[in-house]
């Protein structure tokens, strides 16, 4: 394919996902990790292994998914668990208006996980890292993808396979009417990463050891891959469109590619040198291939929160639904943006993450929860209630784990173990 087709090609895909404003939905995604009694990191092999948790999770109306002789996932209706390269455990759910119907379903998963965990006497987690186990440690789930990844990855950033095997987060996905409202909260979403990385930054430790320093989570992916993750070149210097992420999809390493359901490696071939048609399954693996802080897909996703226990991922969600779906509280966020083109916004996050006392970073903070809590309804708000209460008594999320460690790790971490 030429270039400007397989520009095209992406346009077209990104197109296809505009929706009118009354039909947009929140999706979500929800990881977490499976630990020992002593907070190691179970494997993925073995009699207690991740894949013998699959096999006893996967009842009834769950289809089980195979690569050769291993399940590494689930499908049903309105959800598919999946899981990443250190066996981290990861729930999606369909994407509907509300949070009721996610919660009801969020909550009957976890149930019935948890149920076989207890009997097994391992613990479900939901931290942005791996609370004991150094990466070292833990062996790579046998899917072929995360194979080349991460033979592709000794070569990038040195905190990339700490990103593959340590870390677990909570994504959101949100709609756009049209290309004009996609460019609006693409730039939102990159001008509020800073705070979201400082807000919902619950790794307290880090490859074992304590981490009360500025968030670990935007430190792995800064330091993982500068072609694909963290801040898209360009972003705030113009008005970015469907056009411009084409673009950067085309003008980075996919790793990987499909030829008739195999996958090859590409090493750092750029993606408009190996793409060759405009099949929808080559696409979506092509557009799975980066992970900047804000991601496109047939939605945008954000990407910087860490994976929070109940109800402070829903807490995450009805913070972004204040946001980005009331048009007020975009269209202000979006006017704040305009104030930054991409170096200044790069010397604006430096301050927000790594500044201890920044009075711009609180009176920001202060605002987005004002505005939230006039834009939401019950139960949204008793959500935002429980994040505002926890950030006024701790701050960021690790700080209330950091508080009581003198107690022990695994007490001072109970509040995030949901068994």
């Amino acid at each position: 394919m030429d270039y400007q087709k397989q520009i095209d090609t992406f346009v077209r895909y990104f197109k296809s996902a505009e929706s009118k404003k009354e039909d947009h939905k929140i999706g979500m995604e929800f990881e977490h990790l499976i630990l020992n009694e002593d907070l190691t990191a179970v494997d993925y092999f073995g009699e207690q292994g991740i894949e013998s948790l699959l096999h006893s999770l996967g009842q009834g109306e769950w289809e089980k998914v195979y690569e050769k002789e291993h399940l590494i996932g689930l499908k049903a209706n309105e959800k598919i668990v999946t899981l990443e390269p250190g066996g981290q455990l990861e729930i999606s759910i369909a994407p509907f208006p509300g949070l009721e119907k996610t919660e009801k379903i969020y909550l009957e998963f976890i149930e019935e996980l948890k149920e076989i965990l207890n009997k097994r006497g391992q613990k479900l987690a939901v931290l942005g890292y791996q609370p004991r186990s150094s990466i070292k440690d833990i062996p790579m789930l046998p899917k072929k993808r995360y194979d080349f990844m991460y033979k592709y990855f000794k070569n990038t950033g040195k905190y990339a396979h700490h990103m593959m095997k340590g870390t677990a987060s909570v994504q959101m996905n949100i709609d756009y009417i049209n290309e004009k409202d996609y460019t609006k909260k693409m730039r939102v979403g990159y001008f509020l990463s800073p705070l979201i990385y400082y807000l919902f930054d619950n790794t307290p430790f880090f490859e074992g050891q304590p981490a009360a320093n500025s968030s670990i989570r935007e430190e792995i992916w800064t330091n993982c891959d500068s072609q694909r993750s963290g801040i898209i070149e360009g972003i705030f210097d113009k008005e970015f469109g469907y056009s411009d992420y084409a673009e950067y999809l085309l003008n980075t390493p996919p790793i990987i590619r499909k030829k008739e359901e195999e996958l090859l490696y590409t090493d750092d071939q750029l993606l408009k040198n190996v793409m060759e048609n405009d099949k929808l399954e080559e696409v979506e693996h092509f557009i799975s291939m980066v992970f900047p802080d804000v991601r496109t897909k047939k939605y945008i996703e954000i990407r910087s929160a860490d994976a929070l226990p109940y109800p402070y991922n829903f807490a995450f969600a009805a913070l972004l639904k204040s946001l980005f779906y009331n048009q007020e509280n975009l269209d202000y966020l979006y006017q704040l943006s305009l104030s930054y083109n991409q170096q200044q916004f790069l010397k604006f996050r430096e301050e927000i993450l790594r500044t201890e006392k920044n009075s711009k970073r609180e009176k920001l903070i202060i605002e987005i929860f004002k505005r939230a809590e006039a834009a939401l309804d019950q139960p949204d708000l008793n959500y935002l209630k429980e994040l505002k209460k926890l950030y006024l008594d701790y701050g960021r999320f690790k700080f209330k784990t950091l508080s009581n460690l003198k107690q022990g790790k695994k007490e001072a971490l109970d509040w995030c173990l949901l068994n």
